[in-house]
């Protein structure tokens, strides 16, 4: 990815504009944006975890790689999940109007720590902290951009 301070001012506008939609149980959809309270729908199924994390394992960096590629890691990011005891739903996250949609998933059942770990291990710019009961965050996790941000109520570092 292009680190300059103007693609990285365009890719925070870009996650703050999109839509990360999720399927529920029951054929119910919900969508989650930053900054804005969980649907209560999804705080629902969140439960007891009390959080839960949107995540892919799509384009890492912001780097598009072809359809089959992103599907095996796609594979992949569930078998991990399954294999940790997760739970997660589908979803998929767009910016309504633009032609980019990226398949992605939103976790919970597992500690926050192992769910950042498998977000870089995706090697992924940020994900969403979706907390039952509260706004949700992009939670980055890109060293590089940390002392280049500035400080804001919608953001956190995975490693914090």
């Amino acid at each position: 990815m292009n680190g300059s301070p103007e693609r990285l001012a365009e890719l925070l506008a870009s996650y703050r504009r999109t839509h990360y939609g999720v399927a529920l149980p029951g054929g119910v959809s919900a969508t989650l944006r930053i900054g804005t309270p969980t649907p209560r729908p999804v705080a629902t199924w969140i439960g007891v975890d009390g959080f839960a994390v949107y995540l892919t394992a799509c384009n890492p960096h912001s780097e598009p790689l072809p359809a089959a590629e992103n599907e095996a890691r796609l594979a992949e990011l569930r078998q991990r999940l399954r294999a940790g005891g997760a739970r997660w739903l589908e979803g998929s996250g767009a910016i309504p109007g633009a032609p980019w949609c990226e398949t992605s998933l939103l976790a919970t059942g597992l500690p926050l720590a192992r769910l950042d770990a498998l977000a870089r291990d995706f090697r992924q710019n940020a994900c969403v902290h979706v907390r039952a009961g509260a706004p949700s965050r992009l939670r980055l996790y890109r060293p590089d951009w940390r002392g280049r941000l500035e400080p804001a109520d919608d953001l956190e570092w995975g490693d914090d």
